[in-house]
């Protein structure tokens, strides 16, 4: 059996060769095959050039493949493998899951038994897993059985089509128009636009480009009154994450930053926020216990409930068939990923 250990128990003052020469005589390797077995696993694991440096020269991810090397030394038919890619950086993980896979799945020769806290890792490796919460198994089967059986919605990612250009054009003049007509004493006009919409340099006539015009703080909340949804607005100063406000975090730091918002880059968003409403209205009407899971890009995510009552066809339809009036440009589904399923669990199991 092999085992590599959580944390490396290496012999410091051992160079990476001799390590695996020991373990190789340990294991029972005959003399004649060491000096093959041992450059096998410096050429496996990419250690050639550390061959003759002392472990306590090596940096953590050497330190991580030359421990699992050690177990995997002298082909044993059982490896046990704890949290093996520990603090390593994603292209030495990448290499290593490389590796494991190659040595225990295509070769043929070993069987490997893993522990780890990474799901990514474990679909990466696994053929067959378990999870275990609270020193109990709660379940084992393929990474695919576990995400049907256990997988108890469907992750949906929306994406609708761009704002046109005449939609915002439309949309900036009349914003325009109303700060124009911003009902104030005659004398007192252009001081009182010029704390709204930012300064003199930014007044517009209506024939300027509009995007001249930047909306302060006190503006946009007006404009919020005119457009009839105060709430979206507050949630652009506010920076709060809801379906409806795509990319409001980067304009409310924007607005902080600069104390102002360029008008077309606002009703961008005030229009993209516009398509939002209307999808996030149908995604809650059409699958009862959706749930808002944040925004990606200029994408919206959503876990939707399923069952074995639930069709995936009729969902797909479903969506397909709304698809132009929603104004989607590209949507997809998936299964409930195996860390969404862990962390059920485990919910599960603290209350």
């Amino acid at each position: 059996i092999g085992y590599c250990p959580q944390f490396d128990a290496l012999l410091e003052f051992l160079t990476v060769q001799e390590h695996l020469e020991l373990y190789a005589r340990i294991k029972g390797v005959p003399e004649y095959k060491m000096k093959e077995v041992v450059e096998e696993k410096l050429a496996e694991f990419d250690l050639w050039k550390h061959a003759n440096k002392p472990s306590f020269t090596l940096s953590g991810g050497n330190k991580r493949k030359l421990s699992v090397a050690v177990a995997m030394v002298g082909d044993p038919p059982i490896v046990i493998l704890d949290e093996p890619s520990t603090g390593m950086d994603p292209i030495a993980k990448r290499f290593m899951w490389e590796v494991i896979s190659r040595l225990s799945t295509r070769q043929g020769k070993t069987a490997v038994i893993l522990t780890t806290h990474s799901m990514n890792e474990a679909q990466a490796l696994c053929t067959r897993m378990g999870i275990m919460v609270g020193g109990h198994l709660r379940c084992i089967g393929s990474p695919q059985h576990l995400k049907t059986r256990f997988g108890n919605h469907l992750e949906l990612e929306v994406k609708p089509t761009e704002v046109s250009s005449s939609e915002l054009y439309k949309l900036c003049q009349t914003i325009q128009e109303l700060l124009f007509d911003m009902p104030c004493h005659p004398k007192g006009i252009l001081s009182d636009l010029e704390h709204c919409i930012g300064g003199s340099n930014s007044i517009a006539s209506e024939s300027d480009s509009v995007a001249e015009i930047s909306l302060s703080l006190e503006t946009i909340l007006v404009i919020g009154r005119w457009l009839g949804n105060e709430t979206r607005i507050r949630t652009l100063v506010n920076s709060t994450p809801v379906s409806s406000a795509v990319f409001g975090e980067q304009l409310s730091e924007q607005l902080i930053r600069d104390g102002g918002i360029p008008l077309p880059i606002f009703c961008e968003w005030w229009l993209t926020g516009e398509k939002f409403a209307v999808i996030d209205s149908f995604i809650q009407s059409s699958f009862p216990g959706a749930t808002f899971h944040g925004c990606n890009g200029l994408s919206v995510k959503y876990q939707i409930p399923y069952g074995e009552d639930s069709s995936l066809a009729d969902i797909f339809g479903h969506l397909e068939r709304n698809r132009g009036q929603l104004e989607i440009e590209e949507y997809s589904i998936s299964q409930s990923t195996l860390e969404t399923i862990f962390n059920h669990f485990a919910a599960n199991h603290s209350t």
